[in-house]
């Protein structure tokens, strides 16, 4: 693969990563914000720009097997380009995968939260249920003979 053709998919690779982080970051919106409908839907529209990125990959795989000092490029620019392209896509993909396990960990908090919240809410039926029946028993007088035998 020839330079020019390399800088041709890193810098597509550039792109499809600064359009992932930006979806991201209106992830961590909803997320924080508990609003699951868009967050679904930001989800969905992640979907093809990772699908992209994982074809993407595909394609940049035989470069990784080429020697590099062997790559005919255009302009010592041109290298250096791509030099700088691919450093910030391997930052920008850590920064992904950070903000990915951030979401994960506030979705498992909202959950846990969620999950305590319906136990107090049903513990507390639960006790004005019982108080409910313990005081209806306590109205009714319970079992008391009124016969006169005499």
């Amino acid at each position: 693969m020839d330079g020019r053709e390399l800088s041709l998919l890193i810098d597509q690779r550039w792109t499809l990563l600064k359009q992932l982080l930006q979806m991201s970051e209106r992830q961590i919106d909803a997320i924080q914000g508990s609003r699951m409908t868009e967050l679904m839907g930001i989800l969905s529209e992640k979907q093809i720009p990772l699908n992209q990125l994982s074809e993407l990959a595909s394609r940049l795989r035989p470069a990784t097997k080429n020697d590099p000092k062997t790559r005919v490029w255009e302009t010592t620019e041109q290298r250096d380009r791509c030099r700088e392209q691919q450093e910030e896509c391997e930052s920008m993909h850590l920064e992904l995968l950070a903000i990915e396990a951030q979401c994960e960990t506030s979705l498992v908090q909202g959950r846990d939260q969620l999950q305590q919240e319906l136990q107090r809410v049903d513990n507390a039926r639960q006790a004005v249920s019982g108080y409910g029946s313990e005081h209806l028993n306590l109205n009714t007088g319970g079992q008391l003979d009124l016969s006169s035998d005499g």
